[in-house]
């Protein structure tokens, strides 16, 4: 009956203790996350209404992705799953501001830019520059463009990296999502990211 009682109490004990070890685990990330965070360079473009800071969300969880208006695939699919994750994330959705950079300075004004970003959600955020302020951008985040030489209509295609950036609320580099990213995972990765 003792040796019965003993062996209860020790089933007890590895039972709570592997509940404390599961609970204490560090949550599973879907995105790739930078270790340490990266502190970035404070940066303004032009938004509809004026300029627009980096430093304008500081405090926030700050979502970043740089694409084109034109942009027929990549984009679009990107900035719907965005919009995705956001309603799944319900109010906490209020933590977190989404930027979206147009890397198309030629064509895409701040007007078509935050027309665009807003298309997806009101608070998304759409922002362009100069050609010397997107290059600035772009190279403090490691990202890749290229405007293709027009054709004889004037059209071109644009290059650019799909992956999008993840600041933290100190407006660090924390994480980056590939372009095949689900919303599920993100929103997950956010809920993460708003506890902070």
């Amino acid at each position: 009956m003792k040796q019965s009682y003993l062996v209860l109490i020790a089933l007890v004990i590895l039972i709570a203790g592997i509940a404390v070890y599961q609970y204490t685990l560090p949550p599973t990330l879907h995105g790739s996350v930078i270790d340490p965070p990266k502190p970035m360079p404070d940066f303004t473009l032009s938004s509809m209404n004026s300029h627009t800071h980096l430093s304008d969300f500081k405090g926030k969880v700050t979502v970043i992705f740089f694409g084109y208006t034109n942009c027929k695939d990549i984009c679009p699919a990107t900035m719907a799953k965005m919009s995705t994750a956001f309603d799944q994330l319900g109010s906490k959705a209020a933590d977190v501001r989404l930027i979206f950079i147009s890397v198309d300075y030629k064509r895409d004004t701040p007007q078509t830019t935050g027309a665009y970003a807003s298309k997806f959600r009101p608070n998304f955020v759409g922002l362009t520059g100069s050609q010397a302020e997107i290059d600035t951008v772009t190279r403090d985040y490691g990202i890749y463009y290229k405007l293709d030489n027009p054709d004889a209509n004037g059209n071109y295609e644009v290059e650019h990296t799909a992956d999008v950036m993840v600041l933290d609320r100190q407006g660090r580099l924390e994480m980056t999502w590939s372009p095949d990213q689900q919303p599920d995972e993100i929103a997950a990765d956010l809920s993460v990211l708003i506890k902070k």
